[in-house]
């Protein structure tokens, strides 16, 4: 089986890979492959992955996966994947396959699609600090001096959310463009409004594609019989399943 987690980030999709990855014969990617794609506008990287999962799963070479080595994190799942003798479910979870999912299902029904779901204000409160730009107190106060001193722009933070020139937010040429972008008159409305963007597109999806698409509370991943159900669903069988404690979101400041 192919599995594709998503969500909105800040929702649980590194818990669902850890809890994919305890599984026999299992490996899921965490955001294998975000250099090569937008949020919308690039089929071919995710055509590409899936037909390389599929050939993976028939018996083909492992190593002949394309991911993005300049993420430690990935590297390891892939030299991991290239070590297993044998592969029976594998995967990827990033946030920007949502505009994709049609696409990959009508060229595979051999995949299911997991969309994790945080509640709203948890999951702005976590973007916040995550889109933070983090510094040591010295260091902090060094590069506002240096700013003064070069008239170069200081950044406290990063905005994904919205178009803007990078002279309040700083841009990242990696993240800025997998996500959406929204008219707002704050960073906070904006990450609001990509919320709610995210689960009206992932509630029409499920309509649409119906076993083949689920959407999860990811509050439900601490729950062990909610994991049994969500393994069995991917195709992995009950006398063969891990379980995990996932300590997932358990207060509104993770």
């Amino acid at each position: 089986m192919i599995v594709i987690g998503l969500g909105s980030g800040r929702s649980g999709t590194a818990s669902l890979a850890k809890l994919l990855n305890a599984q026999r014969d299992s490996l899921c990617f965490h955001e294998m492959n975000p250099s090569a794609v937008r949020f919308s506008g690039t089929p071919r990287p995710f055509l590409n992955t899936i037909h390389e999962f599929q050939a993976i799963l028939d018996g083909g070479d492992p190593a002949m996966l394309t991911v993005d080595l300049s993420r430690g994190v990935v590297t390891k799942a892939y030299d991991q994947l290239c070590r297993m003798q044998r592969v029976r479910t594998i995967g990827d979870i990033a946030f920007y396959y949502l505009t994709y999912v049609e696409l990959l299902a009508s060229h595979n029904p051999n995949i299911r699609f997991i969309c994790l779901r945080r509640d709203r204000e948890q999951t702005v409160n976590s973007w916040i600090r995550k889109s933070a730009v983090e510094r040591w107190r010295s260091k902090r106060i060094a590069d506002r001096l240096s700013s003064l001193i070069t008239r170069e722009h200081y950044h406290e933070s990063r905005n994904f959310w919205m178009d803007h020139d990078g002279s309040r937010w700083l841009k990242d040429p990696v993240w800025d463009k997998c996500f959406p972008k929204f008219v707002a008159r704050t960073k906070r409305e904006a990450i609001g409004m990509y919320w709610d963007h995210y689960y009206e597109q992932a509630g029409i999806l499920q309509r649409k594609l119906g076993e083949m698409f689920r959407i999860v509370d990811t509050e439900r991943l601490n729950q062990i019989p909610f994991q049994a159900d969500l393994l069995e669903y991917c195709g992995i069988p009950p006398a063969e399943q891990m379980h995990i404690d996932a300590h997932i979101h358990r207060s509104s400041e993770d």
